[in-house]
C-alpha cells in the first residue's frame, strides 16, 4: 500500500524533470559575431559592421565617448540587424567595439546573451583651415583653394598682426616657418605672403597662403554740421545754416562736425579744422574740403545767414513805451491795466532782409497800422521767398 503510494508520486515527478529538460534543449542560444570593412581608417570616414550572429536582438557599440561598452546598463548602444550599418568617427583614437546578442525563454524570463568584439584605428589626416582672419583690425579673410586673401585699413601696421583661425580638426597644428601658431596670439609679419602650414595627426600637411592687401578708405562726407549748436541744412554739396535774428557777428564762428570716417582730414583754406575748435568768418560762404585716406575729397559750401525776424516789438504810443519779451517765434507784452488793448499801433524793427510784415493779408506798416491785441495775433514775416510767423500775445498786470 506504501509502495503504491510512493511510485504514484514520483512518476509525476519525473515527468516534469523530462519535459522541463526538453524545453531547456529547445531554446536556442545566441552568438555575437559582426566583422568590419576596414580596421584603418580616418576621421569622417565610414567603417561598415556587418552582422554574422544568432539572436532574436542585437546591439553594438563604437567604442568612442557616444557609446561605450564600459556603461553597458545605461548605454543601450545601437540597434543592429542584419543589414550592414555603418559609422564615421568623428574624433581619432583606437576603439573596442562591441556587439551583443541576446536570446530570451520560452517564458521570457531568461534572457541570453553572447558578446563579440574587435578593435578599430581611427586616425586624422585633417589639415584644413575652416576660417582665417584678423581679430585687430576686425577682418575676415576670402580663402580660395590653398590662398587666403584679406583686406585691411590703409594705415594698418602688416608687422605685428596676430591671425585667428580655426582648423578642420583640434588636433592639427599650424606653423610659420617652423614656430608653433596660437589664434589670436602669435604675431607675424605680413608685409609680404605668408606661408602657414597645417599638420595633421597623420603627418599629412597643407600649406596656405596667406597675402595681405592695404586697401584705403574712401570715405569724406560729413555726417552732421552745426554752428553755436544750431544744424546745418544739408542739400547735396551745401550747407546752410540760419542763425536767430540779431546773431549778426559771423566773424568769428566756430563749427561743429562729424564726418563719414574717423580717417578723413578737414580744412579751410589749407588749414586743418578741429570740430569745436577752430573759428572762421562765415560772413561769406566757406569752403570745406573734406579728403578721404585715399586722398580723394569732397568740398561743401557752408553758408551762414540770419533767420527772418523781430529785432524788436512794442508799442511806443504808451506812457511809458512797453516793449516784448521775445523768446523763439513768441513774442509777449506786458501791459497796465485800462490799456485799451483793442487798438494798439505797434512799432517794430525786423532783420537786414528787409522782409514784408503782414497780419493776414493786411501789410503792417511800422508804428501807423492799428490792431486789436484782445486775443493772440500771428504777423507772417516774408523775404527771399521765405517766411516765418511770430505770435504776439498782449497780457494786462493784475
Amino acid at each position: 500500500m506504501n509502495r503504491d503510494r510512493i511510485l504514484y508520486v514520483f512518476i509525476p515527478i519525473l515527468s516534469i524533470l523530462i519535459i522541463w529538460g526538453c524545453e531547456k534543449e529547445d531554446i536556442n542560444k545566441p552568438r555575437a559575431c559582426f566583422t568590419v570593412d576596414v580596421t584603418e581608417a580616418n576621421v569622417g570616414e565610414p567603417v561598415t559592421f556587418s552582422n554574422c550572429g544568432e539572436g532574436k536582438a542585437f546591439s553594438i557599440w563604437t567604442g568612442d565617448q557616444y557609446h561605450s561598452y564600459a556603461n553597458y546598463g545605461t548605454d543601450a548602444g545601437v540597434k543592429f540587424d542584419k543589414t550592414p550599418w555603418s559609422y564615421s568617427y568623428p574624433e581619432p583614437g583606437t576603439f573596442t567595439v562591441a556587439m551583443v546578442a541576446t536570446s530570451y525563454g520560452n517564458n521570457g524570463e531568461d534572457v541570453f546573451e553572447d558578446v563579440d568584439s574587435l578593435v578599430v584605428n581611427i586616425t586624422d589626416n585633417r589639415a584644413e583651415f575652416l576660417e582665417f582672419g584678423f581679430r585687430s583690425p576686425k577682418v575676415a579673410g576670402t580663402i580660395e583653394g590653398q590662398d587666403i586673401f584679406m583686406e585691411v585699413p590703409y594705415s594698418t601696421d602688416f608687422t605685428r598682426l596676430k591671425a585667428t583661425f580655426k582648423t578642420s580638426s583640434k588636433f592639427a597644428v599650424v606653423t610659420v616657418d617652423g614656430v608653433e601658431q596660437l589664434t589670436g596670439k602669435t604675431a607675424n609679419d605680413f608685409t609680404n605672403p605668408v606661408e602657414f602650414v597645417i599638420t595633421a595627426q597623420t603627418g599629412d600637411k597643407t600649406t596656405y597662403i596667406a597675402h595681405v592687401f592695404a586697401v584705403p578708405d574712401t570715405a569724406k562726407e560729413f555726417t552732421s554740421f552745426s554752428i553755436n549748436r544750431i544744424s546745418g541744412v544739408f542739400e547735396e554739396n551745401n550747407i546752410q545754416v540760419t542763425m536767430p535774428p540779431g546773431d549778426t557777428d559771423f566773424t568769428k564762428l566756430r563749427a561743429m562736425f562729424e564726418t563719414s570716417s574717423e580717417l578723413a582730414v578737414v580744412t579751410v583754406n589749407g588749414v586743418v579744422q578741429v570740430s569745436d575748435g577752430s573759428r572762421n568768418d562765415f560772413t561769406d560762404p566757406v569752403e570745406y574740403v573734406v579728403t578721404a585716406e585715399d586722398e580723394s575729397t569732397r568740398t561743401y559750401t557752408v553758408t551762414v545767414e540770419e533767420e527772418i525776424g523781430f529785432l524788436s516789438f512794442g508799442f511806443e504810443q504808451l506812457v511809458p513805451p512797453v516793449y516784448a519779451t521775445i523768446s523763439g517765434h513768441n513774442l509777449t507784452v506786458n501791459v497796465l491795466p485800462g490799456t485799451p488793448i483793442d487798438s494798439l499801433v505797434a512799432s517794430f524793427v525786423t532783420t537786414g532782409h528787409n522782409p514784408t510784415v503782414k497780419i493776414g493779408d493786411v501789410e503792417q506798416t511800422n508804428g501807423v497800422t492799428v490792431n486789436d491785441f484782445s486775443n493772440p495775433v500771428t504777423y507772417t514775416l516774408e523775404a527771399d521767398n521765405k517766411s516765418v510767423e511770430y505770435t504776439v500775445r498782449v497780457t494786462i498786470i493784475k
